[in-house]
């Protein structure tokens, strides 16, 4: 039972300090194993942060996040992989990004094998930015097939650069998301998020895009199956022909 938390902004304005303290420490009761972060520039540079133990041990860390475009936020409750091995915690790679992920990938050693995938870690959420990376296709395509080759419930959010985009998919994980002045808030818990908090359609897929000074949905959102199908689009590529490169 992880807890992940995110942030995009709607004008260019970086989120509240205060409240994403508050959202990280309300997130931390469904993971104390390990914290982590990526957050998206305004110069347009990806950063990370990670390391075991609970977020009340790093909120200053969130100090690096004031003029971020994008934030994605983890509380671990590890299931695979020893939160003492940092590059088990969260975030993950995902093509040229980085994801955070709720929920156990039941199949994941099956995946690995079927799809001749290349773990660095002992993390089950990892093989879910390998699937991303292989398989053509927007962002958003590409979350889908992932998750629906995935058994498990599951929440997720990713970030990428150029242009600045979060995927937002939820699959029977709790995930919930409030509208600030400044943006958009996300969490596994409402609490903490500003607004009337609402929860994130389940079995959806979605990609919402920072360009040009607005805040928009990349396409329409894509309906999750229940997993361990391939259902959602998309052709795995071989090794050699990566598509990471929209990613």
């Amino acid at each position: 039972m992880c807890g992940i938390f995110g942030f995009i902004t709607r004008q260019g304005e970086g989120p509240e300090i205060a409240r994403l303290r508050r959202i990280a420490l309300i997130t931390q009761t469904r993971g104390e194993h390990a914290f982590g972060l990526a957050w998206l520039n305004a110069d347009g540079a990806i950063e990370t942060f990670k390391r075991s133990g609970p977020a009340q041990n790093y909120l200053n860390e969130l100090e690096r996040c004031r003029d971020a475009i994008i934030v994605v936020g983890h509380c671990r409750y590890a299931t695979h992989g020893s939160p003492a091995d940092n590059r088990n915690n969260h975030p993950h790679p995902v093509g040229a990004g980085q994801f955070v992920h709720n929920g156990v990938v039941h199949n994941h050693e099956d995946l690995i094998e079927r799809y001749d995938l290349r773990p660095e870690t002992h993390c089950d959420s990892e093989v879910l930015g390998l699937l991303m990376a292989r398989c053509p296709g927007t962002a958003n395509q590409r979350a889908a097939w992932a998750a629906n080759q995935a058994l498990g419930d599951l929440a997720m959010l990713a970030v990428w650069r150029k242009p600045a985009r979060l995927l937002v998919a939820r699959r029977g994980r709790p995930l919930h998301f409030g509208q600030g002045r400044d943006g958009y808030y996300f969490g596994s818990l409402p609490d903490g998020l500003p607004g009337r908090a609402q929860a994130v359609t389940d079995r959806t897929s979605r990609v919402l895009a920072y360009q040009g000074g607005e805040l928009g949905l990349v396409g329409q959102p894509i309906a999750l199956g229940p997993g361990g199908a391939e259902f959602g689009g998309g052709q795995f590529n071989h090794p050699n022909t990566l598509e990471i490169q929209e990613l």
